[in-house]
């Protein structure tokens, strides 16, 4: 089964800034038929928000995404396979018993080795701790040698009218 049908509606929360305790907000979506929330584990307590506001919601899926740490002031990529797999378990515990439909990889790492993330976002799946993986802000070679070594499901790319480096690069 595909991940994304075309007839389904999307929002992504963490795009949307909301607040911890913007549980109407998440309830007002699902009413309105949004069926899939994308979210990431960087966008602070959102995570656990959905698990509230989705509880009791079984046409909704999630899309998260792991693999950026803070060691300072700054969100980087974090691409070692441990990260990705912390990242994937501290988001499941966030979600508290609702599955992870699609786990992404939020940016490549150029300190690691692409092909060591990629296999680390296949071991999930492998393992059962969610059911398909992506990954986001890729180029198209990165892409193809992801889709080589794992089962991708989404491509994921930053695009707004102020960048459209996604579409010049390929």
């Amino acid at each position: 089964m595909p991940w994304l049908r075309p007839d389904e509606l999307r929002v992504g929360l963490g795009c949307m800034r909301l607040a911890r305790d913007d549980f109407d907000t998440v309830t007002a979506a699902v009413a309105a038929g949004i069926t899939i929330f994308d979210t990431a584990r960087s966008y602070d307590g959102i995570e656990e928000l959905i698990a509230g506001a989705l509880r009791t919601e079984p046409n909704a899926r999630i899309a998260t995404k792991g693999g950026m740490a803070r060691p300072a002031s700054a969100w980087v990529p974090d691409g070692r396979a441990k990260a990705i797999r912390a990242d994937c378990e501290a988001s499941l515990a966030a979600l508290d018993g609702l599955p992870i439909h699609l786990y992404l990889l939020h940016a490549p790492d150029s300190r690691t080795p692409w092909r060591t993330s990629v296999r680390a976002l296949a071991r999930l799946v492998d393992e059962g701790l969610v059911r398909s993986v992506g990954v986001c802000n890729v180029s198209r070679a990165q892409l193809g040698e992801a889709a080589a070594l794992a089962p991708i499901a989404a491509a994921q790319v930053g695009l707004s009218v102020l960048d459209d480096r996604a579409l010049r690069g390929g």
